[in-house]
């Protein structure tokens, strides 16, 4: 309720107040409050939002807007008005701006820019987004290593917090720049002031190629519980940092990618709002389920006539399919989530295969075991309906192990081949299972002379 209070103020004030008055608003709010309520005004009230904004004020607004919306943003600003922001932000945020631009307003924007800047930010542009490169700053403090406690403390409180941001690490550099250890700020605070830096560093601190990729990055921070990592070259020579925020997003960007795909659809679709980009992304993912739906439909066509005689079986079978497509759908996104966490051993799959099928046949067992005694409870219990029960106790049962089978071994089979496992849980897994389903359905029937 608030926060709808606070965007109906806002748009008046845009609308009809001063513009000291916005500024007097914006004072109130902090910059992910702001940002939450500029991603929901129009075009025309969001550009002149920002153009009553400080560029301090802008940078910190723009450094938590969502991709879609800060693409929007700044493809309404003036390339100087983008450069200006820049300048007030760490580099990473700069360049994750300046990125979003197309080629010939990227290209304008860097040229308003100072030098020293505009250097920092090209070499940024040059790594992958996806990468460390892509993540790290430029911004950082580092000390000498021939120097004390003293001395090192003397360099920290000298630093401008603007110009650097948070102390999570100081870095310790030789001469020519190359990383000879880091120590934290706490251990500075807490050492004898007069004894070497040397004997408090440590000596031997995890550091990242900025070639590495951003999953394999955002794993190493979390298993290690870092707060910040080094970024170097070759050489060891200290590049830059990659702080806990940014992996934070990461992370966050890679459950909501591996969501999306789970569900059978595209990154984009989760923040893009118009109809026709959703039909675009979404469509092709459901050809499969469609094409699989008319295999169904063929199968049951084709023992039409027999069905009419054997309703039982027909009035049962979205249990059959149903239960087999959910522990499918269950197994997969077990299988998917270990695939990212990197905890499955491919030298033991056959082992994590044979888990899920013995699985399957437990659980299939419970439920056909269940489906048999309803049937007869409901149905009566002469030799026909003990047939029927049988036949629809055994196809739950087979359906299920083989669903479970499936939702092991397709993610593990499209990892292999170099796809991502994420699009085999939904529809692929699912349309997979119903057509198997049917199909044993009819076999048992066939076999137990019921159709």
């Amino acid at each position: 309720m608030a926060e709808e209070q606070h965007l109906s103020a806002l748009e008046r004030l845009i609308r009809y107040g001063s513009d000291d008055d916005v500024r007097r608003f914006y004072a109130l709010l902090r910059p992910p409050e702001l940002a939450d309520l500029l991603e929901r005004l129009n075009g025309e009230d969001r550009k002149r939002a920002f153009e009553l904004m400080t560029a301090p004020l802008a940078s910190d607004v723009l450094r938590v807007v969502e991709d879609p919306e800060l693409e929007e943003i700044l493809e309404d600003m003036p390339a100087e008005r983008v450069a200006e922001i820049a300048h007030e932000s760490m580099t990473d945020d700069a360049a994750d701006m300046i990125g979003a631009l197309d080629e010939e307003k990227r290209a304008e924007t860097l040229e308003h820019l100072d030098g020293e800047d505009r250097r920092e930010i090209e070499e940024l542009l040059e790594y992958g987004e996806d990468t460390a490169g892509g993540l790290m700053q430029t911004e950082l403090v580092h000390v000498r290593e021939d120097c004390t406690v003293r001395e090192a403390m003397e360099q920290v409180r000298a630093e401008n917090e603007d110009e650097v941001g948070d102390i999570h690490i100081v870095y310790v550099v030789g001469a020519d720049d190359r990383l000879l250890g880091t120590v934290s700020p706490a251990d500075l605070i807490t050492a004898d002031p007069d004894v070497p830096l040397s004997s408090v560093q440590d000596r031997d601190p995890i550091v990242v190629p900025p070639t590495m990729d951003q999953e394999d990055l955002a794993e190493l921070v979390r298993e290690h519980d870092l707060a910040a990592v080094a970024v170097v070259d070759e050489n060891r020579r200290l590049l830059g940092q990659v702080l806990i925020d940014d992996v934070v997003d990461v992370m966050e960007d890679e459950a909501t990618e591996d969501i999306a795909r789970m569900a059978g659809t595209d990154f984009e679709a989760v923040f893009d709002d118009s109809v026709r980009a959703a039909v675009r992304l979404r469509a092709p993912w459901l050809i499969p389920a469609f094409i699989g739906g008319l295999l169904v439909t063929f199968f049951l066509g084709s023992v039409e006539s027999s069905l009419k005689e054997a309703t039982i079986l027909a009035v049962f079978l979205p249990v059959v399919l149903g239960m087999a497509g959910n522990i499918g759908t269950q197994t997969s996104a077990i299988t998917v989530r270990n695939l990212a966490l990197g905890r499955l051993d491919f030298k033991r799959v056959g082992r994590t295969i044979l888990r899920q099928v013995f699985t399957g046949l437990a659980i299939g067992s419970m439920f056909g075991a269940a489906l048999l005694l309803f049937v007869l409870v409901t149905r009566g219990d002469d030799v026909a309906v003990k047939k029927y029960a049988m036949t629809l106790a055994l196809a739950i049962w087979t359906a299920m192990t083989v669903g479970a089978t499936m939702g092991v071994t397709v993610p593990l089979l499209l990892n292999k081949l170099g796809f991502d496992p994420a699009i085999a849980t939904s529809p692929f897994v699912q349309t997979a299972n119903d057509v198997t389903g049917v199909g044993i359905l009819i076999v048992i029937a066939n076999a137990l002379d019921l159709i």
